[in-house]
């Protein structure tokens, strides 16, 4: 019975180790996948911030792109009056025969070419103001994204790593060993 009786103390430490050592081995995993987490969260923010940051520049350029075609718009309101007022004179001219020559084809060609320029360049702004919207709908997100990423990593730094730091696995042994 005495023998019995160390065999089955002996076979309930075998399990108590056995148990022991597959716990630490369970809290070394999750660590070390927690601190890959970690890794991959700061890698994603990081990559994250490279992307607003181009997004940022995109928006500059954008900017500066519809500034100067709003520029190259407003510079073609001072000829397209000149062209249309000297039309409007030139078709009232009092005691002259109205006449349809090369100054008159010269006149509507002038009108036409600058009213195209003026519509391109609308279009051109309205492209420019969507892709600005876009990118400023992208920048939102990016940030909405980075302070999602921050936090987590707030979290499972200050929080969660810090806390897996003072309940360091000691494990059961029993009393003889």
């Amino acid at each position: 019975a005495v023998v019995s009786t160390q065999s089955t103390g002996e076979l309930n430490d075998f399990s108590i180790n056995k148990s022991n050592d597959e716990l630490q081995k369970q809290s070394e995993l999750v660590g070390s996948m927690f601190r890959l987490r970690l890794k991959e969260l700061t890698d994603a923010k990081t990559g994250l911030d490279g992307q607003l940051e181009k997004t940022n520049q995109e928006i500059s350029s954008v900017e500066d792109s519809l500034h100067q075609l709003r520029e190259a718009l407003r510079s073609k309101d001072g000829p397209m009056k000149v062209a249309t007022t000297r039309f409007a004179v030139r078709a009232k001219r009092p005691n002259v025969e109205q006449t349809r020559d090369y100054v008159h084809g010269g006149l509507l060609s002038e009108i036409n070419d600058i009213s195209g320029s003026q519509e391109a360049l609308k279009q051109q702004i309205a492209s420019a103001e969507e892709t600005l919207h876009r990118l400023l709908k992208n920048k939102e997100r990016l940030e909405q994204d980075i302070a999602i990423k921050k936090k987590s990593i707030q979290i499972d730094e200050q929080q969660c790593l810090r806390l897996r730091k003072t309940l360091s696995w000691r494990g059961f042994r029993p009393a003889g060993m």
